[in-house]
Protein backbone atom coordinates (compact mmCIF):
# COMPACT_ATOMS: atom_id res chain seq x y z
CA UNK A 1 0.00 0.00 0.00
CA UNK A 2 1.25 3.46 -1.14
CA UNK A 3 1.74 6.37 1.95
CA UNK A 4 -1.73 7.63 0.12
CA UNK A 5 -4.75 6.00 -0.67
CA UNK A 6 -5.25 7.33 -3.88
CA UNK A 7 -9.45 6.69 -3.61
CA UNK A 8 -9.87 9.20 -1.12
CA UNK A 9 -6.64 10.85 -0.75
CA UNK A 10 -6.44 10.42 2.81
CA UNK A 11 -2.94 9.59 4.72
CA UNK A 12 -2.45 6.64 6.22
CA UNK A 13 0.43 5.69 8.94
CA UNK A 14 1.80 2.65 9.09
CA UNK A 15 0.00 1.48 11.84
CA UNK A 16 -3.41 2.14 10.25
CA UNK A 17 -2.18 0.99 7.23
CA UNK A 18 -1.24 -2.28 9.10
CA UNK A 19 -4.34 -1.94 10.81
CA UNK A 20 -6.33 -1.66 7.61
CA UNK A 21 -4.33 -4.30 5.80
CA UNK A 22 -4.90 -6.67 8.44
CA UNK A 23 -9.18 -5.66 8.52
CA UNK A 24 -9.27 -6.30 4.89
CA UNK A 25 -7.86 -10.08 4.76
CA UNK A 26 -10.60 -11.26 7.75
CA UNK A 27 -12.94 -9.32 5.55
CA UNK A 28 -11.31 -11.42 2.60
CA UNK A 29 -11.84 -14.83 4.34
CA UNK A 30 -14.86 -14.24 5.81
CA UNK A 31 -17.68 -16.05 3.39
CA UNK A 32 -20.44 -16.42 5.52
CA UNK A 33 -23.51 -18.05 4.08
CA UNK A 34 -26.51 -16.57 4.68
CA UNK A 35 -28.39 -18.52 7.67
CA UNK A 36 -31.01 -20.78 6.48
CA UNK A 37 -33.91 -21.89 8.53
CA UNK A 38 -33.84 -24.91 10.30
CA UNK A 39 -35.94 -27.94 8.41
CA UNK A 40 -36.91 -31.23 9.42
CA UNK A 41 -35.42 -32.39 6.74
CA UNK A 42 -31.97 -30.71 7.63
CA UNK A 43 -32.34 -31.41 11.52
CA UNK A 44 -32.94 -35.50 12.14
CA UNK A 45 -31.89 -35.38 15.62
CA UNK A 46 -34.59 -34.60 17.49
CA UNK A 47 -36.83 -37.61 16.06
CA UNK A 48 -33.96 -39.77 16.63
CA UNK A 49 -33.37 -37.86 20.30
CA UNK A 50 -37.24 -38.65 20.84
CA UNK A 51 -37.02 -42.69 20.14
CA UNK A 52 -33.84 -42.77 22.38
CA UNK A 53 -35.15 -40.78 25.19
CA UNK A 54 -38.46 -42.55 25.11
CA UNK A 55 -36.80 -45.78 25.05
CA UNK A 56 -34.60 -44.93 27.64
CA UNK A 57 -37.25 -43.61 29.76
CA UNK A 58 -39.34 -47.20 29.63
CA UNK A 59 -36.08 -48.72 30.50
CA UNK A 60 -35.58 -46.76 33.28
CA UNK A 61 -39.23 -47.53 34.75
CA UNK A 62 -39.93 -50.60 34.16
CA UNK A 63 -35.34 -51.56 35.76
CA UNK A 64 -36.93 -49.05 38.60
CA UNK A 65 -40.47 -50.88 39.31
CA UNK A 66 -38.69 -54.07 39.51
CA UNK A 67 -35.43 -52.95 41.66
CA UNK A 68 -37.06 -50.20 43.66
CA UNK A 69 -33.65 -48.88 43.36
CA UNK A 70 -33.61 -45.00 44.06
CA UNK A 71 -31.22 -43.81 41.66
CA UNK A 72 -33.06 -45.61 38.84
CA UNK A 73 -36.07 -44.04 39.97
CA UNK A 74 -34.56 -40.83 39.60
CA UNK A 75 -33.26 -41.04 36.58
CA UNK A 76 -36.39 -41.97 35.33
CA UNK A 77 -37.74 -38.81 37.65
CA UNK A 78 -34.98 -36.73 35.77
CA UNK A 79 -35.48 -38.02 31.86
CA UNK A 80 -39.28 -38.33 31.62
CA UNK A 81 -39.81 -34.70 32.03
CA UNK A 82 -37.40 -33.99 29.42
CA UNK A 83 -38.60 -36.98 26.77
CA UNK A 84 -42.05 -34.91 26.73
CA UNK A 85 -40.82 -31.56 26.40
CA UNK A 86 -38.76 -33.17 23.33
CA UNK A 87 -42.03 -34.67 22.17
CA UNK A 88 -43.63 -31.48 21.95
CA UNK A 89 -40.86 -30.03 20.22
CA UNK A 90 -41.23 -33.05 17.65
CA UNK A 91 -45.02 -32.35 17.47
CA UNK A 92 -45.32 -28.63 17.24
CA UNK A 93 -42.67 -29.24 14.42
CA UNK A 94 -44.68 -31.56 12.43
CA UNK A 95 -47.88 -29.69 12.77
CA UNK A 96 -45.82 -26.14 11.60
CA UNK A 97 -44.26 -28.82 8.76
CA UNK A 98 -47.64 -30.00 7.54
CA UNK A 99 -47.41 -33.23 8.33
CA UNK A 100 -44.29 -34.66 7.90
CA UNK A 101 -41.89 -34.47 10.69
CA UNK A 102 -38.43 -35.32 8.53
CA UNK A 103 -37.63 -36.84 4.83
CA UNK A 104 -37.48 -40.25 6.34
CA UNK A 105 -40.54 -40.23 8.73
Amino acid sequence: MDEKDHRDDVRLSPLERAALAEIEEGLRHDHVEPDLPPTPARRPWLPLSVVLMLLCSVFAAVIGYRTSEPAVLWCFAVLWPLTVIQAFRLIRRWMKAGGRVTSWF
